[in-house]
């Protein structure tokens, strides 16, 4: 998990908080906003309203792309935040749902954000081929997560292309239901050549940009 605590203030409703009086606002625009930088690099954004349920629809909307960029909504009942992966309770990092994630106006290569949404995505160093069989003659080797979609979501984990080496997430794959998928044919292999052929199918997910098979960034 991306999310780290940070310090809690032990101020309550009424005093001040980050040097200014706290108000808890009608809305998130009506707000007052404190940026506060931490010395490791950590951004939180803090915004103060009347209602969990305001602060939940605003951060269901309010994207965030970059890694240790935090936004806090406090409200008289509890804190809520977003990062780039999840909604969460601020009090114990608590998850209470994953947001959708909006596409980019148009897809963006990039080796190391996805193309279709521009999060980042983290390297997975342990994993498994789709294909065990060293001499299938496969054009690729590719490899899927074994966990569950949430799961790889919430670890930042991803894909890199096979051939143009552009990045995507699951999130955007989940979203799409079936676009972008495909099985063992995206293995046929040139006219002529008469390598084996895998037995058993395989699913795939292509690359936005180029259609070639995706496997797990590992690096």
């Amino acid at each position: 998990m991306w999310w780290r605590r940070r310090k809690q203030s032990t101020n309550q409703p009424g005093t001040r908080s980050y040097g200014k009086w706290r108000s808890y606002a009608d809305t998130v625009e009506g707000s007052v906003t404190v940026v506060d930088r931490k010395d490791n690099g950590q951004v939180y954004e803090v915004f103060w309203v009347k209602t969990e349920a305001v602060a939940l629809e605003y951060l269901r909307r309010r994207e965030v792309r970059q890694e240790g960029y935090y936004v806090i909504v406090e409200t008289p009942y509890r804190n809520l935040g977003r990062d780039m992966v999840m909604i969460f309770d601020e009090a114990d990092g608590t998850l209470i749902e994953i947001p959708e994630r909006t596409p980019l106006p148009e897809l963006r290569a990039s080796p190391t954000y996805c193309v279709r949404c521009g999060y980042p995505i983290l390297p997975c160093s342990h994993f498994e081929l789709s294909c065990d069989d060293p001499d299938c003659g496969h054009p690729w080797h590719t490899a899927d997560f074994g966990q569950s979609a949430d799961e790889v979501i919430l670890a930042g984990w991803g894909y890199r292309c096979t051939k143009c080496r552009s990045a995507a997430c699951r999130a955007c794959y989940e979203a799409t239901g079936g676009e972008n998928l495909t099985t063992t044919h995206g293995f046929l292999l040139e006219p002529g050549d008469e390598r084996p052929h895998p037995a058993d199918e395989i699913m795939l997910r292509l690359c936005w940009l180029c259609r070639s098979p995706v496997t797990i960034f590992d690096e």
